[in-house]
């Protein structure tokens, strides 16, 4: 700083100008044309090794900041893409943001995180904020709750891409798994292991990944002839506050569950903390599978048997559609599915017959005679 013209020269003072450095100043420092400075800086078009070499060492000198509202008024948009999801929280999205961002940078965009919390309003809210912004392009996992707004996006030029979930009667985008095979895999193993009573700790059901997932575990359960119990479906969140409450409730059921189908790896550790909080463990007294693989699923001694979604290959193929959307490569309703992997671990364990359910005749639902 100077105060009344004493003290060291500003950046824009040593290159012979005072105010915000531009464009032009970074060309004529470089000896470039404005032209080929432009394209250097907004990382588009071609450009010798040498003149970007020159142009990046000129803008860092002078202290060249882009100015993308005025780029966007120019333009109609940016070169930034909104990555809007549910639970930044939940490290399945910050692996997901981490792959978009990896795409998306080679490009020449840049990636604007924002965390929904899997709140409709929260959501609507920030697909205002983005939308003020000129993004380019949208990629996000949906509450489901405001495909009028996101239409809205779409007519306005803003290319949309959906992943983990969908909009019903959205016209756009998506890059998905197989919720529904994939839970119906992971409930079969434990009823392959002898159980009957299987809790479900379900996530919101207003979500394509809470209903298909649900429908999965129903499935599993009904193609080996056992009753879907209503009373053994507890739930109806993705969000750990509410989780941690309804796997309580799911363990208090008399008579007992012996094992829990968690949709998500949230719901997964907060089963966990309720089991263990109860005195119990997996899985000695309650077998455990879950929807995603993380981390922490690895490191217990036993591990947790889970349906493994490809995670970078759903943020990195996302991004690929959405900036072929961007450039006009790629049709707006495009839809790809990746089948998940179950991986089985040691967290199921056979149903022991003390744990069976038996009426007063001493027959087990599964029509077995215990003593």
């Amino acid at each position: 700083m100077r105060i009344n013209g004493k003290g060291p020269a500003t950046d824009g003072e040593r290159s012979g100008r005072v105010g915000r450095p531009t464009i032009a100043d970074v060309a004529q420092i470089s000896g470039v044309s404005v032209t080929t400075a432009a394209r250097v800086l907004a990382r588009r078009g071609y450009s010798s090794a040498e003149a970007r070499q020159r142009v990046l060492a000129a803008a860092e000198q002078v202290g060249y900041v882009p100015n993308y509202v005025a780029r966007s008024l120019r333009h109609g948009q940016t070169n930034i893409i909104g990555l809007l999801v549910a639970d930044v929280e939940n490290s399945f999205y910050s692996s997901l943001a981490k792959n978009v961002e990896a795409v998306a940078t080679r490009a020449g965009y840049f990636v604007v995180l924002c965390n929904s919390a899997d709140d409709p309003e929260r959501e609507h809210e920030l697909l205002e904020v983005l939308a003020a912004l000129r993004i380019a392009g949208l990629i996000l996992t949906p509450t489901g709750a405001n495909r009028r707004q996101l239409r809205r996006l779409q007519e306005d030029g803003i290319s949309v891409v959906q992943v983990d979930r969908t909009v019903e009667q959205l016209e756009a985008g998506s890059v998905l798994v197989d919720n529904e095979n994939g839970a119906y895999e992971a409930v079969t193993a434990m009823v392959a292991a002898g159980h009957r009573r299987i809790g479900l700790l379900a996530g919101a059901q207003r979500t394509t990944t809470g209903r298909e997932r649900t429908r999965g575990y129903r499935r599993a359960l009904e193609e080996h002839g056992l009753p879907v119990d209503p009373d053994l479906i507890r739930g109806g969140s993705f969000r750990r506050e509410r989780a941690i409450e309804e796997a309580r409730a799911l363990l208090a059921i008399d008579p007992p569950v012996t094992g829990i189908f968690a949709e998500n790896n949230i719901l997964a550790e907060t089963a966990m903390l309720a089991i263990r909080d109860a005195g119990l463990t997996v899985p000695g007294d309650i077998s455990l599978v879950a929807f995603d693989d993380v981390e922490w699923m690895r490191m217990l001694d036993d591990g947790i048997t889970t349906v493994r979604q490809p995670v970078a290959d759903l943020g990195r193929s996302a991004a690929e559609m959405l900036l072929r959307q961007i450039h006009g490569g790629s049709s707006a309703a495009a839809t790809i599915v990746y089948r998940p992997t179950l991986i089985s671990r040691g967290s199921i364990a056979p149903c022991r017959p003390q744990q069976a359910v038996v009426d007063s005749a001493g027959t087990s639902i599964d029509g077995r005679n215990y003593p």
